[in-house]
């Protein structure tokens, strides 16, 4: 695998329609493949007798390959008869994933699982190291690791009821058998985990055994003899966090049908909303102006990606949540919503030498796979699958059908087993948790006065009878087509204006026009054809969003002290209120970044595998601020 965000596909030869790997001259799949995958990792764990009545389940898998184990997994699980609201969660890594067109063919094989194939085929990410969630159905999710196994392990947590190891053979890839594997397999097992695998070597063995496994060796598929399956028997000792503050663990996850309050109908709302009815929940959207009344309400919106250079949380995390936004907006446009979003394309231009070369770099380190990015002839990248979204239309679908209460929550009472919501209007309503959506205004509640979120206004300005650029252009600031016609170009930044946060100005108009003098002809731009509005948009000092379990900040106080003074530890696991979670200081990509933060967060809240790294999560945790205060503390104290 080469460097950068971007793994390559695998390099694989055909016989009989069988893939071969040319890189580990292994075969995916025998001709007998999905009766073998049935005998070997279904029966081999149980499943059909596990899956009946279950109230939900956790698979992982070593090998994703075809996709066939997880595709007849997800096909005995639709047809088992297990509670009402239960959910199957899968999650697989891959390091050399198959290219979509090879993955299509592999699957004529198998059609008596066409529609799950289908799912899976429509929603196949691109390879983007990391990780990547894709619905097979109503009540299955997979979370699709592209990398190295072991170092994406180590990024996960999770507590699996079953395990596939189909990784090549060991004398193949002996990477994916190896015991420091293991450790991590056995870290990430729910106490009553089984396996199943069809190899049987002595290594696979011993390993298995030393992370506390126990092994039965049973018979095998066809011309193989035997095969390994067993169960936990023993979870190694945990060791200590370095990071203890990031521990988010301490929620006991929701289950299907559990209520959540969402404070907020802008664009981080309305993804939550979204993202919690996909895992089973039930969200209730609170806001007195109704959906996308603040900065969300422009009248268009921005997709484009955020570039960072370097392999860190915040390039991971901009390339994941693009790469994510895209998928979110092409399955709603596919489910009818026409006119929700116009894939004009995004040019950004650059000017000036230094930014030439960021743009050569940008290509170099492969932030974004072959096909998301595009260099163009006077020195700027292109963009093909960004464009503009109607931000009033996209909230409106992305909230459905959940309930809205048009009043403003005043507090929020974190109880043992409850979270009560109280409004201005006298409102008490009881929920299972809450996620704090409401931008710079998340302030007003006591769990969330800590937080260095900052506002700034921002102004747009409208021509509707400016022809507009046919691609979306910008260069600092942006123009693009509005949404059923018409031109928007801007946004200003505006930190001194924060008395008047809607307050238009004829400067702002003028500052925007002469940005846009960079972008398109403006010889048809006056201020006086302009409909300008002006919004606040809530930032963080790092420029990252804020999304997870809210820390209980009188334990961080009183147990992370040591940090300023330079203490080494132990530390003890952190503590957050139960099931207060926040969504906020999006800036201005909240149309980019939403959806993804709201899926992590609705998998953080369910206990299903997150559709991001670790160290994404811990770059987006409300608590790393609090952490570096006390380490700039400590170091000026030592000046």
């Amino acid at each position: 695998m080469k460097s950068g965000r971007v793994v390559d596909y695998a390099r694989l030869d055909w016989t009989d329609g069988v893939p071969r790997s040319a890189d580990f001259d292994d075969i995916y799949f025998s001709g007998y493949g999905l009766s073998e995958t049935r005998h070997v990792f279904l029966d081999g764990n149980d499943l059909a007798r596990r899956f009946d009545g279950a109230p939900g389940f956790s698979i992982g898998e070593l090998g994703f390959g075809s996709g066939l184990n997880m595709l007849a997994v997800a096909d005995l699980w639709r047809n088992s008869d297990k509670q009402p609201g239960a959910r199957l969660n899968l999650f697989s890594v891959e390091c050399a994933p198959f290219d979509p067109q090879a993955l299509a063919r592999a699957h004529r094989a198998w059609p008596e699982l066409d529609l799950l194939s289908d799912a899976l085929l429509e929603n196949y990410p691109p390879p983007l190291r990391g990780f990547h969630s894709i619905d097979l159905a109503d009540d299955v999710t997979l979370t699709l690791g592209f990398g190295d196994a072991n170092a994406l392990l180590k990024e996960t947590d999770g507590a699996f009821d079953a395990w596939f190891f189909d990784g090549f053979a060991p004398a193949k890839n002996p990477d994916l058998w190896s015991p420091e594997l293991f450790d991590q397999i056995s870290r990430l097992s729910a106490p009553t985990a089984t396996f199943a695998t069809f190899s049987v070597a002595g290594a696979v063995r011993r390993a298995l055994g030393g992370a506390g496994f126990q092994i039965e060796k049973r018979p095998g598929f066809g011309r193989k003899k035997e095969m390994l399956a067993g169960r936990l028997l023993e979870k190694p000792r945990a060791r200590q966090s370095a990071a203890p503050w990031f521990d988010r663990s301490g929620s006991n996850p929701l289950k299907p049908g559990a209520k959540v309050a969402v404070i907020g109908g802008g664009i981080a709302g309305a993804s939550l909303a979204f993202s919690l009815r996909a895992t089973g929940l039930q969200p209730t959207v609170f806001d007195p102006n109704g959906i996308a009344a603040g900065a969300s309400g422009n009248p268009a919106g921005l997709i484009m990606p955020r570039i960072d250079l370097g392999d860190n949380a915040a390039s991971q995390f901009f390339a994941h949540a693009y790469v994510h936004s895209i998928a979110r907006l092409r399955n709603l446009s596919a489910a009818g919503n026409d006119n929700l979003f116009n894939p004009c394309g995004v040019l950004q231009k650059f000017k000036t030498e230094d930014e030439k070369h960021r743009a050569e770099r940008i290509l170099a380190e492969r932030i974004l796979p072959v096909g998301w990015v595009e260099k163009c002839h006077d020195g700027g990248l292109f963009f093909p699958q960004g464009g503009v979204v109607d931000p009033g239309a996209y909230c409106k679908v992305l909230i459905g059908g959940a309930e809205l209460i048009s009043e403003r929550v005043s507090r929020i009472c974190d109880q043992s087993d409850s979270v009560d919501i109280h409004t201005s209007a006298g409102l008490v309503r009881s929920f299972d948790g809450v996620i704090v959506a409401n931008s710079i205004a998340a302030l007003s509640f006591s769990q969330c006065r800590t937080l260095p979120l900052t506002p700034v206004r921002g102004q747009i300005d409208f021509f509707s009878g400016v022809a507009p650029p046919a691609r979306a252009i910008t260069y600092g600031s942006y123009a693009a087509t509005a949404p059923g016609g018409g031109a928007i170009i801007g946004a200003t930044y505006d930190h001194s204006g924060t008395r008047n946060p809607t307050k238009t100005s004829v400067e702002a108009t003028q500052e925007n026009i002469a940005a846009a003098s960079a972008l398109i002809d403006i010889a048809l731009l006056e201020v006086s054809g302009s409909t300008p509005r002006a919004s606040l948009r809530c930032q963080t000092p790092d420029r990252l969003p804020v999304a997870g379990p809210i820390p209980d900040w009188d334990y961080f106080s009183a147990q992370y002290d040591g940090v300023r003074t330079g203490a080494k530890g132990p530390f003890p696991p952190a503590q957050r209120f139960a099931n207060v979670f926040i969504l906020a200081g999006l800036g201005s990509r909240g149309f980019v970044t939403a959806p993804y933060c709201a899926d992590i967060i609705a998998a953080a809240m369910t206990g299903r595998p997150a559709p991001a790294e670790r160290m994404i999560a811990d770059a987006l945790d409300p608590a790393r601020f609090f952490i570096r205060e006390m380490k700039r503390t400590r170091t000026i104290r030592a000046q």
